[in-house]
């Protein structure tokens, strides 16, 4: 019991140290252009697009194997 108390606390402690730092809020995307930026949300819609279609497909096969 004693050592579930111990491994509890350090984790505890851990977790504080680690999720409560100074640092400012970064820019992921970095400097790229605007026409850039479109291009990856037009192929992330294509990607979703195409998981959709996949999921319907699948469901249909499956609805056809009952």
């Amino acid at each position: 019991m004693k050592q579930r108390l111990t491994l509890f606390a350090c984790c505890a402690a851990l977790a504080l140290t680690v999720g409560c730092g100074d640092s400012q809020p970064t820019n992921l995307a970095g400097d790229i252009s605007d026409s850039e930026f479109d291009e990856y949300n037009r192929m992330l819609q294509e990607s979703q697009q195409q998981m959709v279609e996949a999921d319907k497909a699948m469901a249909k096969e499956m609805k056809s194997k009952r």
